[in-house]
């Protein structure tokens, strides 16, 4: 059965029917993660390393892995996404898979998770997720997060609608509307999308309503702490438009055992 994140990123239009939009609405450079997350590798003796990167989205940053010598293995719960994601990067394995119970058994070098643990909304799905993707990391990996800060996500969400407008290549234009609101330690986003022919007529409104649920520093070490993970450090996010991001990263406990592939 899929976790509610799973269904989230097969229903959302943003996942889902606007998927050609995504690159051109998610503008935040690349070049700042991919090395963050490269330098981690390498400071723990990973120079190719074989990394999941899990809620890989359209595989922006996985391609600028695999351009830096590591090897990626494509994860998410949204076929749309992951349809670009392997015209993207064709030699990459590619899974649509819920976090929650990956479609992946390891051992890989480590894991990669920009923005999708946001989506992790109860309890359980944040204890089932990082339990699985430590059970998937070999001893001695590295975990690499981008995540939602509470303190900071809490202030950014003040029910001001945003609007942002996206030029597609058949020539149509969508015009992305999102709108978020705080609720009891969740944000709740409406969305609004209208995609318009290239005469100006509207030809399609979708609403969609979903929640997020940001992270606090003493979660996300108690929860990493408990699956089995060591030297955890948080910092300011990297790459991002906004404030409200944190970069986590943190080492599978043990040794570093010989270098094999997945199996998926």
């Amino acid at each position: 059965m899929a976790s509610p994140s799973a269904d989230v990123a097969a229903e959302r239009p943003f996942y889902d029917g606007h998927a050609d939009a995504y690159d051109a609405l998610i503008t935040d450079p690349v070049d700042p993660w991919v090395t963050a997350v490269d330098e981690e590798f390498r400071a723990a003796g990973f120079r190719n390393a074989l990394v999941v990167d899990a809620g890989c989205g359209t595989g922006r940053h996985a391609a600028a892995l695999i351009e830096r010598g590591h090897q990626v293995v494509l994860l998410d719960a949204s076929a749309a996404l992951l349809r670009i994601a392997r015209r993207r990067c064709p030699t990459a394995p590619a899974l649509v898979s819920d976090l929650c119970e990956p479609a992946l058994r390891g051992p890989v070098d480590g894991v990669i998770a920009r923005g999708v643990l946001n989506d992790l909304v109860t309890d359980r799905e944040r204890t089932l997720a990082l339990g699985a993707v430590a059970r998937m990391t070999r001893d001695g990996g590295v975990l690499v997060l981008d995540v939602r800060e509470a303190t900071t996500s809490q202030e950014r969400a003040n029910g001001t609608w945003r609007t942002t407008d996206a030029d597609l290549p058949d020539g149509s234009r969508l015009r992305f509307m999102s709108r978020p609101t705080w609720n009891n330690g969740r944000i709740v986003v409406d969305e609004r999308y209208e995609l318009t022919r290239g005469d100006g007529e509207v030809v399609e409104v979708s609403e969609y309503r979903f929640e997020m649920r940001p992270w606090s520093r003493n979660e996300m070490q108690r929860l990493l702490t408990e699956a089995g993970y060591e030297d955890i450090e948080m910092r300011a996010g990297v790459g991002r438009r906004t404030p409200d991001r944190l970069v986590v990263t943190a080492r599978r406990s043990g040794g570093l055992p010989s270098h094999c592939s997945p199996r998926v």
